[in-house]
């Protein structure tokens, strides 16, 4: 009889320590570099500033709110820091925005 006790009492703590565990989706920094480059691509060639390129530090994490902060540089040299803030995550798909850091007010 003790044999029937101890495989649901096995199965039991292997249900807890699996619940325990969380995936985390990512996006991986070049995933996110992509989608700068081809939001600022048109704007920077329309603007003779083309093309554009882009560096993060790190991979996106799929956790709502998590922000890393990446660079889009133009053609003349021009560096432009940007916010990438990770807005929902569905499944597999990461959502996130990206925006440009507040400017400090009083400056021109």
């Amino acid at each position: 009889m003790r044999k029937f006790l101890a495989v649901p009492a096995l199965l039991g703590a292997l249900a807890l320590t699996t619940a325990a565990c969380e995936v985390t989706k990512t996006v991986s920094a070049a995933d996110v570099e992509e989608q700068i480059v081809a939001k600022f691509s048109g704007p920077f060639d329309d603007g003779g500033i083309g093309p554009a390129t882009a560096e993060c530090p790190e991979d996106l994490k799929g956790k709502i709110g998590t922000v890393i902060e990446c660079t889009v540089r133009d053609a003349k040299g021009g560096t432009y820091p940007l916010i990438v803030t990770v807005t929902s995550v569905e499944g597999d798909q990461v959502r996130f925005n990206m925006k440009e850091p507040p400017q400090p007010k009083g400056g021109e």
